[in-house]
Formats: C-alpha cells, sequence, structure tokens
C-alpha cells in the first residue's frame, strides 16, 4: 500500500484537522531520552495514519526513523510524543527513513522487524508475506491508542471523502 506525507496530500491538515496542532516539531522521548522530533506523519490510501517520522537530529547520528503511530504516547500540551519501549541504542538500530526513499512492503518490513521485539505482542509464528500482509495483523504498530489522534484521522477521512463526493 502506497504512504504518502500528510501535509503533501493535505496542506491545511494543520487548521482543518488537528485543531490548531501542528504535531510537526513535537519532540520525541525514548525510555531513557529525548531522541528526537517529528517531521510528518506519513498515511496510507485509506486515509490511516501509520508512521510518525522523526528526526533524530543532533540526539542520534542525524537520521530520520519511521515510528509506527500505535507505539507512540502523545502528550499535546508539553508537544511531546513518548515510546517507552524503547532505547535510544534502539533508535540507532533503526533503518533510515530519507526523502527520496521509495517506501514498499519490504522496507516496512524492516522496519517493523526492529520495531517487534520491543511490542508486547506475543512472538509466536508471525510470518511475513508481503502480498498478504495487513495493517490489522499487528494492532500494536497501528491501531490509535491516542482519542485525539483518532478523532484527527476520522477529520482527515472525512474530510477527504468528502472532498471525493465533490469531485463526482
Amino acid at each position: 500500500m502506497a504512504l504518502y506525507k500528510l501535509d503533501e496530500y493535505y496542506p491545511n491538515y494543520q487548521n482543518d484537522i488537528f485543531d490548531g496542532y501542528d504535531i510537526k516539531n513535537f519532540d520525541v522521548y525514548a525510555q531513557d531520552d529525548k531522541v528526537g522530533s517529528v517531521t510528518n506523519i506519513m498515511i496510507d490510501d485509506d486515509a490511516h495514519f501509520r508512521y510518525f517520522i522523526v528526526d533524530t537530529g543532533f540526539w542520534v547520528f542525524g537520521k530520520k526513523i519511521l515510528l509506527p503511530v500505535g507505539m507512540a504516547r502523545i502528550d499535546y500540551e508539553n508537544k511531546r510524543v513518548y515510546v517507552p519501549v524503547l532505547t535510544k541504542q534502539q533508535v540507532e538500530d533503526l533503518p533510515e527513513f530519507t526523502e527520496d526513499l521509495a517506501i514498499d512492503n519490504d522496507y516496512e518490513e524492516r522496519v517493523r522487524g526492529v520495531y517487534r521485539p520491543y511490542t508486547t505482542a506475543p512472538n509466536i509464528g508471525f510470518m511475513y508475506a508481503a502480498d498478504i500482509y495487513n495493517y490489522r495483523q499487528e494492532p500494536y504498530f497501528y491501531a490509535l491508542n491516542d482519542l485525539n489522534l483518532r478523532r484527527y484521522e476520522d477529520r482527515f477521512r472525512a474530510k477527504r471523502n468528502h472532498s471525493r463526493a465533490d469531485l463526482l
């Protein structure tokens, strides 16, 4: 499934969807320290939020990584995203995301493969197959536990569906 950057897909997302919040620049904290800041959100063809793009800047060797939305806890008041299951070292081990990278099923599986041991999921016989993988198979990565983020995703999908209806 194709992934898109939220701000490129829907430039007015901040006002129309996020109540004026801009999730960009929220600081990201692993269990032991600050590891970066959010630069964007990746969405899929069905308008579901899938990943935060995190710039690790000078905290961790200066690369960008993808963080599955289901692994994050968001503190809107302090503009922070917490990933309590990861350490700074584990963030360093994640595959790098670059702006020109074509995100395909295999790249996403490399990302999930690094995160998978740190989830609460039972590691019983999971077999990845690109042709049949579905995000619902691993809700610990993609289920929106944050009620605000879920509401924002619902608004985004409603706006997208409304815009499509206007085109017909």
